[in-house]
């Protein structure tokens, strides 16, 4: 079904925007167990604008990237029913975040319910809900230039009375849905979801309404059509019981713990998604587990994805994909940076690994006191660092002399201490003698 179908957003149980797990390995998994519709995390529009668009021919995907970030990241399987939430405060920001993302998603969601500081602080969020004119402003210019459908996603005003006159505003706009989380500006998880104030609006609109909020009331797949009856609203949108248990998507049922992990791992591996992210996703499956069994506690000091696929029994199917991506070349977009660093003689790679890790080893087996000590051995002159901190963001990026040599790392660190660090590794793969540092230190 075509995204400009008045029927796209009828009918759907949908993963809702979630910061940190709505990315593409979860995205992928609940679409595979069942979800008709996957939104992404939400992406602050400025953030967004400055993000380089890349087609990745390794992973089948179009990704965006700030400077070494991974901001979004696009299957192609996921296209036809993957959302990009926006935060914005600004008609510009959301005319121009149409324009950039053109149609590599199948639709346009702005975030107008989100309580948290950050984005109500930026004037985004949960803040649009005290601003109809400027809503009215953002959404019917965005609705005028999208190729692909708009909505927005709001939670329950003070009233009922401003609810529904908030929500019809956004109907005039020509948006193809509205997402409603039954819950005020103030009220957490901890309060009850007024579903009664979510079918009133449902029955205002002659649009899709999009039910959210009921989570705490589903726990197997036969709940969630109870929760929408309830809401009387023509979809639901799932959160928090989808990051604890993503299968909750299936009509067969729930699948347990241990296999959902299993199936996230692999995704995550297949869509090389940072390590950072990957271990939050699987902690919030965990849950409580993290406590009382024993691969939840390790899985809390691993410090890469290889070592958390390693105490889930996913160790080949990493290898597998780390294998088959260093197989294919990736065709990369060089940056006039590169094209300097390549011009200068310095053997630039794609090289970093995360700072628990070498925290972990207190410096005793760093790649830094490996090169020292290559060094010493062979009697070469130490090796001379030119680091420098960028001026846009404040990270560090390091260009290390050693052996006759030059080496560097695309990849960008929070401080001089890493940047250096990162740079020795790029000199032991460079110098071909990666083997005598111990550990699987890249991600």
């Amino acid at each position: 079904m075509s995204a400009r179908s008045p029927d796209f957003y009828k009918n759907k149980v949908i993963l809702a925007p979630m910061v940190k797990a709505g990315r593409t390995p979860f995205r992928a998994l609940c679409s595979e167990y069942g979800a008709d519709l996957v939104y992404t995390e939400e992406i602050v529009d400025q953030k967004f604008l400055q993000c380089t668009r890349t087609r990745n021919d390794i992973l089948n995907t179009i990704d965006y990237f700030l400077d070494d970030e991974l901001v979004l990241r696009i299957a192609k399987e996921e296209k036809e029913r993957c959302i990009l939430q926006i935060g914005s405060n600004s008609e510009h920001g959301c005319i121009l975040v149409s324009k950039k993302i053109g149609d590599d998603v199948a639709g346009i969601d702005v975030n107008m319910g989100c309580p948290k500081p950050f984005s109500i602080s930026g004037g985004m969020g949960a803040a649009l809900l005290k601003k109809p004119e400027l809503v009215q402003k953002m959404i019917s210019s965005l609705v005028s230039v999208s190729k692909i459908p708009v909505t927005c996603k709001i939670r329950m005003l003070d009233t009922l009375e401003d609810t529904i006159k908030f929500a019809k505003m956004l109907e005039s706009c020509g948006i193809s849905a509205l997402g409603v989380h039954g819950r005020r500006r103030d009220e957490r998880q901890q309060h009850k979801n007024r579903s009664e104030e979510v079918k009133a609006v449902a029955d205002a609109l002659s649009i899709p309404v999009i039910a959210n909020g009921e989570s705490g009331n589903i726990s197997k797949y036969e709940d969630i059509k109870k929760c929408l009856d309830k809401c009387g609203a023509s979809s639901i949108m799932i959160a928090r019981k989808a990051l604890n248990n993503p299968s909750i998507f299936r009509k067969e049922g729930v699948l347990p713990m241990e296999k959902e992990i299993q199936d996230f791992l692999e995704k995550a591996c297949t869509y090389d998604e940072p390590y950072t992210t990957v271990k939050y996703s699987v902690q919030r499956m965990l849950g409580s587990q993290q406590e009382f069994d024993p691969r939840g506690k390790k899985t809390l000091d691993a410090l890469t994805v290889g070592e958390i696929c390693a105490i889930w029994g996913k160790t080949a199917f990493y290898d597998g994909c780390k294998e088959q991506r260093q197989r294919m070349t990736l065709k990369r977009h060089h940056t006039e940076k590169e094209n300097e660093l390549e011009k200068e003689g310095i053997v630039v790679s794609d090289l970093t690994f995360p700072p628990k890790r070498l925290k972990a080893n207190h410096g005793t087996l760093s790649p830094k006191c490996i090169l020292l000590r290559y060094c010493a051995e062979k009697k070469l002159e130490k090796p001379i660092f030119k680091t420098e901190r960028r001026a846009r963001d404040g990270r560090f990026e390091c260009v290390i002399s050693v052996a006759d040599k030059k080496f560097a790392s695309r990849i960008s660190q929070p401080n001089t201490k890493m940047a250096e660090q990162v740079a020795c590794l790029a000199a032991l793969h460079g110098l071909n003698i990666r083997d005598r540092l111990p550990g699987n230190w890249e991600e």
